[in-house]
């Protein structure tokens, strides 16, 4: 608990310092209004929209939700299923790789025909980003196992399944949790880049509108808002690694 409150005190510390530097720096050299407006001017928008902010920040944040739990559920499938089993890593694991290269936003118009313009699109863009590191960590947590650790279980007739059970599976889940840090991120991208360019509603809708229409103090109250809900992710997984799995943190120092 001590180490939880240092790290989210230092985390709002960070984030209150690049506040004031960012004030300080748009007063110091005299940046105008509608290139970069000063955090004072942001949280003036905020104020004046705060319901309006809500309502799309709670749609931004439904859809990250859905699309990392998608993703963290199937994820976790293919990743046991390609460690477990050396056929389905021979058969998925470079189809994976190879559709991981490809830009999953571009799949965005294509959803866009499919299910037409609303959350099925950005939903469903945040998911596959998010299930790629997934299933490459989970396989690399079960590839972990030493030969000679394998070869001593399989001597004192383990059998394979009770393998993965009891050793695979926790060596995984420091890798599990990991991804899911970045995952959620990108979950939360695809949500942003899905409310771009084919949503009616969430926070990069209102990006959009407002830079179209040069409101510039409403951008950045968006963007700002975008990067405490990063950070919130961030910190939510990496507060949930330590918990759930506390000997990958065991040589951390303070």
């Amino acid at each position: 608990m001590r180490r939880t409150s240092l790290v989210l005190f230092e985390s709002v510390a960070a984030l209150v310092m690049a506040l004031v530097v960012w004030e300080v720096v748009v007063r110091l050299f005299r940046i105008p209004l509608f290139i970069l407006p000063p955090p004072s001017a942001v949280f003036v928008a905020a104020y004046a929209n705060a319901p309006v902010l809500m309502m799309h920040a709670a749609s931004t944040i439904t859809g990250t939700i859905v699309s990392l739990i998608s993703a963290a559920v199937l994820g976790l499938l293919v990743g046991l299923l390609v460690g477990y089993s050396p056929l389905a890593s021979r058969l998925l694991y470079p189809l994976l790789g190879g559709l991981h290269a490809l830009p999953m936003s571009a799949f965005i118009p294509i959803f866009v025909v499919w299910f037409g313009i609303g959350p099925a699109p950005k939903i469903l863009a945040g998911a596959l980003i998010a299930f790629f590191p997934i299933v490459v960590n989970v396989v690399t947590g079960l590839r972990t196992i030493e030969p000679e650790l394998w070869d001593m279980l399989r001597v004192s007739g383990a059998t394979k399944g009770q393998i993965y059970r009891k050793v695979g599976i926790p060596r995984t889940l420091p890798y599990f949790f990991a991804s899911l840090k970045v995952a959620g991120g990108g979950s939360f991208i695809g949500n942003i880049v899905g409310e771009m360019i084919a949503a009616g509603s969430g926070l990069g809708y209102v990006l959009v509108l407002a830079t179209t229409s040069l409101n510039m103090p409403l951008a950045f109250t968006s963007l700002t808002i975008l990067l405490i809900l990063g950070m919130f992710i961030f910190m939510t997984f990496d507060i949930i690694e330590r918990k759930a799995a506390p000997w990958a943190f065991r040589n951390e120092r303070p």
